[in-house]
């Protein structure tokens, strides 16, 4: 496993501080909250506000394209949702 992190002297003996390696992946940002239920009505789960093709593509996307539907889930799960039994 390669370390996340190196470490560089920082001006003095015993003082290093970490310095993040560009080669190592970062963690990838998910809105998923672990409430994984489709509204038959919008489409959208009602934990994160995404889409079906959205949750199933979601690693394959690129950083742009998770940011740009990560700006977009507010307005998503603000808009009303039709009652139940309607």
């Amino acid at each position: 496993m390669v370390p996340a992190a190196s470490y560089i002297a920082a001006g003095g003996a015993g003082r290093e501080i970490p310095v993040r390696r560009a080669d190592v992946p970062r963690p990838m940002d998910s809105p998923c909250i672990k409430v994984c239920v489709i509204d038959a009505t919008t489409g959208l789960c009602a934990g994160c506000g995404r889409t079906l093709a959205e949750i199933a593509g979601w690693a394959a996307m690129t950083d742009v394209e998770r940011r740009r539907i990560m700006r977009e889930l507010p307005a998503r799960q603000a808009q009303p949702r039709p009652a139940a039994g309607r």
